[in-house]
């Protein structure tokens, strides 16, 4: 067979193994988690069931990840890094879903874990800066991105949705710059999230927890620095990435900018998320979920765009994504207000 496309039926074989392994493994695993009383209860004003839902989703998309690498690509110092940081903010998450980690301690493990991609090969390399800068930028870039899919992580399917549109869209762009590994990376993962989104979509029977939101997250955004996803400029190699990632990103800059302008902390939890102001304006889960699955979409293709685009037309694409994000922004803030606590509680 042709190597690329033995490349290409490894990677969709990856996919499919990590989607059969979610799919086997969930049921177990909720059985267990409702067994050991390994449950989100409603018990807060962001939390929609109406009964106690097991955790340990993350779990399922990890056992699929990892088991669908084994069988289908070999384990380079990449590939190991993302395994042993993956593990270790599922271990961190785990212990967060089970009792409770203060801020700071869940934040020393998200960096120990960034540090680990790092030191793996997985850093950002921006023209003309030097390396610590780099290696520092790449830090906070990954911790973003695993405090973003956490954030977003508060209705039923949406996390999973926009890791879908995540590890499909770098799966993609992966394929088309002819580094194979990390498409089969980032496929392993998207099937891994099918397989989940079964039971995790509304009415939810599983959550990812700390354990799967952090660790989507960490993937993710260990991938997206793997590779240089356009040669038109440093602004379009930024925009990229970014546009790929757009849900999770979006909600972190809406919560933290609505938190600002009243007054709370960054870490105080609050209504602000774009899905629960939807969901005061009548918007059902699933609704909330597909239209951000589009939306994450739209913002996807245009990353894919403006990584094959030419410097000329790059600005433009450039500018068309902000323009986009920012009116999204402005109408969230605007015309969907946060519901008060004691509403949503109702």
């Amino acid at each position: 067979m042709d190597p690329f496309w033995s490349d290409i039926f490894r990677i969709g074989l990856s996919c499919v193994v990590a989607w059969a392994i979610a799919l086997y493994l969930a049921p177990g695993i909720i059985a267990a988690a409702e067994r050991y009383g390994i449950v989100d209860s409603p018990d807060h004003p962001l939390k929609q069931q109406e009964k106690p839902v097991a955790y340990l989703g993350g779990l399922v998309i990890f056992i699929g990840f990892v088991l669908g690498l084994a069988v289908t690509t070999e384990f380079d110092a990449r590939v190991l890094g993302l395994l042993l940081a993956s593990s270790l903010v599922v271990a961190v998450g785990l212990i967060d879903d089970l009792g409770t980690l203060i801020p700071r301690d869940k934040l020393l493990g998200q960096i120990l874990a960034a540090l680990i991609l790092v030191k793996s090969g997985l850093q950002l390399n921006l023209a003309g800066v030097p390396y610590p800068i780099n290696e520092t930028a790449t830090i906070l870039w990954l911790v973003t991105c695993m405090n973003a899919f956490n954030i977003v992580d508060v209705s039923d399917g949406l996390a999973t949705t926009a890791g879908i549109i995540g590890a499909l869209s770098v799966g993609v762009l992966a394929t088309l710059s002819g580094d194979h590994q990390a498409a089969t990376v980032a496929f392993c993962l998207l099937g891994g999230c099918l397989g989940f989104l079964k039971y995790n979509k509304a009415p939810a029977r599983m959550y990812l927890g700390d354990t799967g939101s952090m660790m989507l997250g960490t993937i993710l955004g260990g991938l997206f620095v793997a590779g240089q996803y356009s040669q038109a400029n440093q602004m379009a190699a930024f925009i990229a990435p970014l546009s790929l990632l757009a849900i999770p990103l979006f909600d972190l800059a809406l919560v933290i900018i609505a938190r600002l302008a009243t007054g709370k902390t960054i870490y105080h939890g609050s209504t602000d998320h774009f899905a629960v102001r939807l969901r005061g304006a009548g918007w059902t889960p699933n609704q909330i979920a597909l239209a951000a699955g589009v939306a994450g979409a739209i913002f996807a293709a245009g990353g894919i765009t403006l990584s094959l685009a030419t410097p000329q037309s790059a600005l433009w694409l450039c500018l068309g994504i902000l323009s986009f994000g920012f009116l999204l922004l402005f109408i969230m803030l605007l015309k969907f207000p946060a519901p008060s606590a004691q509403k949503e509680q109702s």
